[in-house]
């Protein structure tokens, strides 16, 4: 795909929107990135930055209109689709999903009962606004995070009753829309499904191991393998046929997902859906242990090619993980305390030495990240 002086948009400066970035320049692509705040690895690599609030749908229309955008997008952010949509739909520019949909996948507890109503991954839930709204609820452990927040922030594992109220209070806190989810604790190693849809077929449903760091760390992945380890190729199976029946029940005709789930003794449940490509660069882990380029064939499907024959990967010749290097916000970063193992397939920084390192989910912050083949 190449694009030479044809213009993109992108949402966002992180380090995932540095992947799109960057695979846009390499293709001809003249890239302006935008933001709410300066800095970002990806504001490094693009063509031009410019401070704008990617979750203001006429700011981001407006940016648009003036650089003479022919493609909006963002792969590793929630909250920048809405805008990546509104703004595409009135530019007439290409975008996966219709406002309903990305407005289902936002909200965590309006998602959780169509799939429950479906008899798909049940899981008990309750929406809540307050305290009151949960005097029904009496099962421990169980999970409570905001309804509509993006990554791990305001994610709970709650053990016991006493604990329950402060973190409902913390999660409704962290919601734009002052929401919480409370559902049942699933028990179970986590999987991560990234689905490519076209033309209403399932072309891609890739399974990878998430791998996490217990219940100090709730939600907060340490990395992701390919092929999974402790799953079994039954249930993985299972999960890819829940994908299939998801994207069936909601109507989807392309696009990227990315699904979360646990491999729980009754099959797997779904944690989340998100209509994007994942934060943690899996589409380069399926690359070096597949052959399948998932960001490529995201771009390339978005902008209407027939990428079908390309989604055809080759079985893993290994295990495969992509490991995470992770350092606590507001400490100052020095590659030194992370050095690139000598194995690896590929590494990369997320700060230059001397930087400090920001809060995403405030706990433990990716710095760094490295894929091997396991020895």
């Amino acid at each position: 795909m190449e694009a030479r002086n044809r213009v993109a948009l992108v949402l966002g400066a992180n380090a995932g929107q540095a992947d799109l970035i960057r695979y846009l320049g390499e293709r001809g692509w003249n890239v302006t990135a935008c933001a709410h705040r300066p800095g970002g690895a990806g504001a490094k690599l693009a063509n031009e930055f410019r401070l704008q609030n990617i979750t203001d749908v006429a700011g981001v229309t407006a940016l648009a209109r003036e650089i003479g955008a022919e493609l909006i997008y963002s792969v590793s952010s929630d909250i920048a689709v809405p805008a990546v949509v509104e703004a595409s739909a009135a530019l007439g520019l290409p975008y996966y999903f219709d406002r309903a949909l990305v407005a289902l996948l936002d909200d965590k507890a309006a998602l959780r009962a169509k799939l429950n109503a479906a008899n798909l991954s049940v899981v008990p839930y309750v929406r809540a606004h307050a305290i009151e709204d949960c005097a029904a609820w009496s099962t421990y452990p169980c999970m409570v995070k905001p309804a509509d927040s993006q990554g791990q922030r305001g994610v709970a594992k709650v053990l016991a009753v006493e604990d329950f109220e402060p973190a409902l209070e913390n999660a409704i806190a962290l919601s734009p829309t002052r929401t919480a989810i409370v559902e049942a604790w699933l028990d179970g190693v986590e999987i991560s499904y990234n689905v490519l849809v076209a033309g209403g077929q399932v072309i891609v449903n890739e399974v990878s191991e998430r791998l996490i760091h217990g219940d100090h760390l709730v939600g907060v992945p340490r990395g992701h393998l390919i092929p999974p380890v402790e799953v079994d190729a039954e249930v993985c199976i299972q999960g890819a046929e829940l994908v299939e029946a998801v994207t069936t029940l909601l109507g989807i005709r392309d696009g990227a997902l990315y699904f979360q789930m646990k491999a729980t003794s009754d099959g797997p449940r779904i944690i989340e859906i998100a209509p994007r490509l994942d934060g943690c660069h899996i589409w380069r882990l399926m690359k070096l242990a597949r052959g399948v380029d998932f960001l490529d064939l995201s771009v390339r499907r978005l902008l209407g090619e027939d990428v079908v024959a390309d989604a055809i990967g080759v079985p893993a010749d290994g295990v495969y993980e992509l490991m995470f290097q992770q350092a606590q916000p507001g400490a100052v970063f020095r590659s030194g305390d992370f050095p690139k193992p000598a194995d690896s397939l590929y590494h990369e920084y997320r700060y230059d030495d001397g930087e400090t390192i920001l809060p995403i989910n405030g706990r433990l912050e990716v710095v760094g990240y490295y894929i091997r083949k396991r020895p």
